[in-house]
């Protein structure tokens, strides 16, 4: 029973990681598509700009979530 406690704590953990992770991509990606059909500006650059660094967080994020999660598949096997 413990173990099966432990495992839906260590899978809600991993969703609300991936959340993030899709939050951070998405927006940026988003953001960075959009400013694709705006005017020349420095607020166009700067938002570009800010949308690459949300992407770049959310790679990150996102290969510190796989090593978490090779890690616990790794000790329960």
């Amino acid at each position: 029973m413990v173990q099966s406690m432990d495992k839906e704590r260590a899978m809600g953990i991993i969703k609300h990681e991936k959340s993030i992770v899709d939050f951070f991509t998405g927006a940026g990606t988003g953001i960075a598509v959009s400013c694709l059909f705006s005017p020349d500006s420095s607020i166009r650059t700067t938002v570009i700009i800010v949308a690459i660094i949300m992407i770049g967080i959310g790679w990150y994020k996102k290969s510190k979530n796989d090593k978490k999660v090779f890690q616990y598949i790794k000790e329960h096997d």
